[in-house]
């Protein structure tokens, strides 16, 4: 179990529906500290939180995150003079515009490793940090194809190919900074939008979405967070349908044993 009590959280995310329902749930979790960095301002959403747990502090940063990673540096310098340290790292941001395939791999994929890129080294064990957890929020389409959202379903299989090579035993033994995702289902935040297809034949489809039944943000935030309180180094969850299922994870290559032996060597065998 991951102990939320007195950690410093990051969440890097729209304070709307499933962060800011993911963010009530945090703060009824004892942290000490919440910083959240989002696109704009939602001071209401902002104040909603605190009346929950006075005693948090909570801070926020106007963020854009396909910014340059020079430029995220800076935001995070500043992030950690408020946080001193960070113990969980949130990545939510998301967009699907099937029209917009560059800010759609920006936003879901790009921006999120830049932003773990620019956060690690505040967390590494042997950089100063105190280790801790990073969280991707994705979606289940970053497990199996989308024939309708077919951007969207790339950026978040990417998001998931990260997360299982960012949690690899060759950075967690060393660095002390777990990795998971979340994937969640169809949401009603999503859903609710007007969403285009990737191509004309999947419309029908995605205007049908609109009005299909699905899970709640409060919902998919509470399953969020318990798969935090669940998580171990690596796991995928998944979050639908109102519950957490722990996605059994597949390897389909599996390397030959000379490749393997010539990893494992050291640089004295190769030179013998």
């Amino acid at each position: 179990m991951f102990d939320l009590t007195g950690k410093h959280v990051c969440y890097v995310a729209d304070c709307g529906g499933i962060a800011l329902e993911t963010s009530k749930v945090l703060m009824t979790k004892n942290i000490a500290k919440l910083a959240i960095l989002q696109s704009t301002e939602n001071p209401q959403a902002i104040a909603q939180l605190q009346s929950i747990k006075p005693s948090t502090q909570i801070f926020f940063w106007t963020y854009d995150v396909t910014m340059a990673r020079e430029e995220m540096k800076k935001y995070f310098d500043e992030v950690m003079v408020q946080m001193d340290y960070i113990d969980v790292l949130i990545n939510g941001a998301t967009l699907c515009d099937e029209n917009n395939i560059d800010a759609t791999i920006n936003t879901n994929l790009t921006g999120m490793m830049n932003t773990v890129a620019t956060v690690l080294p505040y967390m590494d064990r042997k950089m100063g940090g105190s280790g801790g957890l990073i969280v991707n929020v994705t979606s289940v389409i970053g497990l199996d194809p989308s024939p309708v959202f077919c951007a969207y379903s790339a950026s978040k299989f990417g998001v998931i190919g990260f997360t299982r090579s960012l949690a690899d035993p060759l950075y967690y033994s060393q660095n002390g900074v777990a990795v998971m995702a979340v994937c969640c289902g169809p949401t009603r935040v999503f859903v609710d939008r007007k969403l285009k297809a990737f191509l004309e034949y999947g419309q029908s489809f995605a205007d049908r979405l609109r009005r299909a039944p699905c899970q709640s943000t409060s919902v998919c935030g509470q399953n969020i967070v318990n798969a935090i309180e669940r998580s171990e180094n690596g796991q995928i969850w998944i979050a639908d349908k109102g519950g957490l299922e722990l996605v059994k994870l597949h390897w389909y290559w599996h390397m030959a044993d000379q490749f393997v032996h010539y990893m494992q060597s050291n640089d004295e065998e190769d030179q013998d």
